[in-house]
């Protein structure tokens, strides 16, 4: 597989047109040295300028704080630490607010300051997805122009600004981040091997999105036969293995199943439409779809028909060369089927706005614009120059609503130091996070949490339990 690559990396050329000086000698990344690092601060910067207020003010976004900066603020630190939520532990959320917690009462960080310690943490993942691009080995990445543009479409994917630089969605980066190991070759170092097998093991303590990826990871270790893939396949495994047999349960919340025609309609919107004519074209789309009467129109069975026709057409092209689009592509398909599925929270038609949730969106759009990437830096054939101007579109649409960040929602919000201002005067003061009308409680008074089991419509108990939580969204 590794010849392979190296060999197709003499003759692969960037989505746009192509020249020899935009490659690097086969097997080498695109860039190298203090290039790398002028890329990835590059990227930084763009996806810090998209929300400049959070920066600002200060930003929790809701559960954050609502939940796990209470919880942690509440209980001791190792119940806090270990606690799953909504069905799942998410580690990484978890363990950055317990140890914002520890240093704030430890004073190494005062309680204004904290928000910039858990955004910070949040844009280091986020960074992570860029790091192996500009690092890893596969074909494609030794065209600069196609190393550019993933990184742009990962930067500027419309309505997504749910998941920047925030711990609840480190979860999202890691899965991203296993999508992109199982799309490149394995690493000939054994210290990156185990840095990748390390992440691995990560991403499904954090969340579920990893987890679907297993059975794609099994796939490719025994299609390549290499050791190297079934480390990986292992690590991910052994991952999944501590989330699904300890932490993982059953939450109310999620599981609204949607028919078959309804989720491929839905996946057509938030796949398909929203990279292609963004969030406003795929919103209009998205309402009108739901307002249907049982999601069984004609109009559903068409976009359904068009998203299998579109799927199998993109994976025909996937498959005919070996420089990981086939995996990008199944790895997009799976995560977007089992989240909207039934993974979702919220209600049952919420799958079709593409605004309710930008979370699950990240993840679909990204990988699939990754995928056309990697189709369009092949050299051959008259085909190259269409997959190159779909590439260049996405980055348009990107570019074209990167200055139009959801304004209700994460644009703007409530300035943290001010709000702790007020808490400092009256301890019982809820503080207000991003969006509103969510606050957080972090006042002198513990209350009990009940199971999650116990009825949602009876609960009293604050936002931090998970009784709570669920029954905010009832209000």
């Amino acid at each position: 597989m590794a010849e392979a690559d190296d060999a197709l990396a003499r003759r692969s050329a960037g989505p746009f047109p192509a020249a020899e000086t935009f490659l690097r000698p086969a097997g080498q990344p695109a860039f190298c040295g203090w290039q790398r690092w002028a890329v990835l601060a590059a990227f930084a910067l763009i996806v810090i300028l998209r929300l400049p207020n959070a920066w600002t003010h200060g930003r929790f976004l809701d559960e954050e704080a609502t939940v796990f900066l209470a919880y942690a603020w509440h209980f001791p630190w190792v119940e806090a630490l270990f606690r799953p939520f909504a069905g799942y532990w998410n580690a990484a959320a978890n363990a950055s607010t317990v140890l914002a917690v520890q240093l704030i009462r430890g004073d190494l960080l005062t309680l204004e300051r904290a928000p910039y310690f858990t955004m910070g943490v949040g844009l280091t993942f986020q960074l992570m997805p860029a790091a192996l691009i500009l690092t890893g080995k596969a074909s494609w990445l030794a065209s600069r122009p196609a190393v550019i543009a993933a990184l742009l479409l990962i930067a500027i994917a419309p309505a997504t600004e749910e998941v920047f630089y925030n711990v609840l969605h480190i979860q999202l980066h890691l899965a991203l981040c296993a999508a992109l190991i199982l799309a490149f070759a394995v690493p000939e170092k054994k210290s990156v091997r185990f840095g990748y097998g390390g992440l691995l093991f990560l991403a499904p303590l954090s969340g579920l999105g990893a987890i679907v990826l297993l059975p794609l990871f099994l796939l490719r270790a025994l299609a390549d036969r290499e050791p190297g893939r079934f480390f990986q396949a292992a690590s991910l495994a052994a991952g999944s293995a501590v989330q699904l047999f300890i932490f993982l349960g059953s939450s109310t919340v999620r599981g609204q199943l949607l028919d078959i025609p309804s989720l491929a309609a839905a996946m057509f919107v938030r796949m398909i439409l929203l990279p292609m004519f963004g969030p406003d074209y795929a919103t209009i789309v998205g309402f009108g779809l739901a307002d249907f009467d049982g999601f069984r129109s004609s109009l559903i069975w068409a976009f359904a028909a068009a998203l299998v026709l579109l799927f199998g057409a993109l994976l025909l092209f996937a498959m005919q060369r070996r420089d990981g689009a086939v995996w990008l592509l199944l790895s997009s398909f799976s995560i977007t089927a089992m989240s909207l599925g039934g993974g979702m929270v919220g209600a049952y038609n919420s799958a079709f706005h593409v605004y309710a949730g930008e979370r699950y969106n990240f993840l679909p759009v990204v990988l699939l614009g990754l995928t056309i990437v990697v189709i369009a830096a092949r050299e051959q054939g008259r085909g190259k120059y269409v997959w190159r101007a779909i590439c260049s579109w996405l980055i348009l649409i990107g570019a074209l609503n990167y200055p139009r960040p959801h304004s209700v929602f994460f644009a703007n919000g409530p300035s943290w130091p001010t709000e702790v201002q007020k808490w400092r005067s009256d301890r019982r003061h809820p503080l207000a996070v991003w969006p509103r009308p969510w606050t957080a409680d972090l006042s002198n008074e513990s209350k009990p949490c009940s199971p999650p089991s116990q009825p949602v419509r009876k609960s009293n108990e604050p936002r931090y339990c998970e009784s709570g939580w669920m029954k905010s969204f009832s209000k």
